[in-house]
This record gives structure tokens, C-alpha cells and sequence, in this order.
């Protein structure tokens, strides 16, 4: 009765460890969308000549090589290059359906297999605060749809101090209030992207100064600058008797700073003579 049991032992141990052996031989690799991969047959050299390469793709061939051609299989054709130098295989624009477990057999030795995980990269997070009426409690809240959430790791800044946490982050006043900002960090094994800091809710004075600053600064060069030309332009009516788009001369020329008013007067001073003279004349008749 013994006989049977010990060789149902030797069986099921003679099944469980080839697999064993492979899965942890074998490496996980990510990858992001529409990047390139080149999977190696193993981390073991290859000793001699390559004579022949065989790559499968789960249970299907992918690329296959016995000297001659490279016979390439579905989409392998256009997006796989197989090295026959050193039995890597390369796939270009890559997919979520390129996930999946490739394996080598090099000169008819099975070797390491890989597990290729194509996954999105993570969005740029945005974050949204959310505060009670008294605005001595908020809960600071991480957006940002991801693929794959289960890879995605988040962070938060505040100020210069990193922590994790999940996708919500409460805060209060009395705790947050020397903190200046909030921001959030998404990451994957194959990205990584950060909000736009949120300024401290708490502290509304911390972030608008240097805002208002600049906005004040602009409006005082504006002013200063409106008040230059409308000086310039009266001091050019008052000169010449003329606004400055009624002279034909240009601002660098003498003859937009000329006064043409002494010209009327001039004109203006003959006409007073010739009356005059005209009287004197029809006096003595009188």
C-alpha cells in the first residue's frame, strides 16, 4: 500500500518543480504603449554557434529561424526583428495585446522566459481641495484617470516633505498651516507625472503676494508708460500748434518739432495793415 502513495508523491513533486523552476527563472517587464521591447533568450550566455531560434508567444510560434529565412508569424511580420547573433527579439509599437509570456529556445534548448506587461502611462494629476464651512479642515483630493490602477503608486508633497498615501489626503488647520503647498505624484512602472502645486487653503496670504506683486508692477510700468506718451503728445501740441498726426515730418525729422503758428500770425498782421492803411486814406476825404 506504500508502494502506490510514495510514487503519487514522487509524481506530483516531479510536476510542481519544473514550474516552479520556470516561473522563477523567468523576469517581468514592463513596458509603455507604443514603446519598443527587446526581449533576450535568458540570462545565461549562449555557448556556441546559434544554429537555430524558435520565440513563442504564450503557446503560438512568433518568430522562427533554422539558418535560412526568418518565417515570422501575424503581427510579428510587421512589428517583430528577430538578432540571429544573439537570439534577441525585438517588437516595435507596442500594445496591451502584446502582453503576455514569451519564450526562447535557443539551438533547441528551452530558456528563461519573459513576461511582458504593456500597460498606459499615468495622466498628469490634478488636485481638487475641498474644505469645510469654518475652512479649518480640508480634504485634499488626487484626479487623474489611470490604466491599471493597481500599479499606480501615489504621492504627496507637502511643502518639501514626500509621503504617500491614498487618493485622498485630509488636512487641518492647526497641523498644515506652515506648509505652503500641496501637490500630487503619480507613478507607474513605466511613467511618472506631478500636479501644479495647490496653494495652503489655510493660509490664503502665502501664495497671492508675489501674484499681486506682479500684477501691481505691471499696472505701475502701464501707467507710468500712458503717462509718458500723453505728456509727449501735449508737449508736441503746445510746440507746433498741431497734433502729431497732422505733420507730414517724421518724430525724427526737424520739421515735426516745428512751430508753424507764428506763420498765421504773420498772415494775420498783413490784414490788420492793409485795413489800416485803407483808413488812413479815407480820413482826409472826411
Amino acid at each position: 500500500m506504500r508502494l502506490p502513495v510514495t510514487s503519487m508523491i514522487v509524481a506530483v513533486l516531479l510536476c510542481v518543480l519544473p514550474a516552479g523552476v520556470s516561473a522563477d527563472s523567468g523576469i517581468t517587464l514592463y513596458k509603455k504603449v507604443g514603446d519598443a521591447v527587446v526581449l533576450k533568450p535568458g540570462t545565461a550566455s549562449v555557448t556556441g554557434p546559434i544554429i537555430n531560434i524558435l520565440w513563442k508567444d504564450g503557446g503560438n510560434i512568433a518568430m522562427e529561424w533554422e539558418g535560412a529565412e526568418i518565417d515570422s508569424k501575424r503581427h510579428f511580420k510587421e512589428r517583430g526583428h528577430l538578432n540571429t547573433s544573439t537570439g534577441a527579439m525585438t517588437i516595435t509599437g507596442l500594445t496591451p495585446e502584446d502582453s503576455g509570456l514569451y519564450t526562447p529556445e535557443i539551438n533547441n534548448e528551452i530558456r528563461s522566459p519573459t513576461i511582458l506587461k504593456v500597460i498606459f502611462p499615468v495622466p498628469k494629476p490634478t488636485v481638487v481641495e475641498s474644505c469645510n464651512d469654518e475652512k479649518t479642515s480640508c480634504t485634499l483630493t488626487c484626479g487623474g484617470d489611470t490604466m491599471d490602477p493597481e500599479l499606480v503608486t501615489r504621492r504627496w508633497k507637502l511643502g518639501d516633505k514626500v509621503t504617500f498615501s491614498s487618493k485622498e489626503l485630509h488636512i487641518t488647520k492647526d497641523v498644515s498651516l506652515n506648509i505652503s503647498e500641496f501637490s500630487c505624484e503619480l507613478e507607474n512602472p513605466v511613467s511618472q507625472e506631478s500636479s501644479q502645486p495647490l496653494p495652503n487653503p489655510f493660509n490664503t496670504r502665502a501664495v497671492p503676494v508675489g501674484k499681486t506683486m506682479n500684477i501691481s508692477t505691471g499696472v505701475t510700468v502701464f501707467l507710468c508708460l500712458l503717462v509718458a506718451v500723453v505728456l509727449l503728445v501735449s508737449l508736441h501740441r503746445c510746440k507746433t500748434g498741431m497734433w502729431f498726426f497732422q505733420k507730414t515730418a517724421m518724430p525724427w525729422e526737424a520739421d515735426f518739432w516745428k512751430n508753424d503758428r507764428p506763420q498765421i500770425a504773420t498772415e494775420s498782421n498783413g490784414t490788420s495793415a492793409q485795413e489800416k492803411g485803407l483808413t488812413d486814406e479815407e480820413t482826409p476825404m472826411a
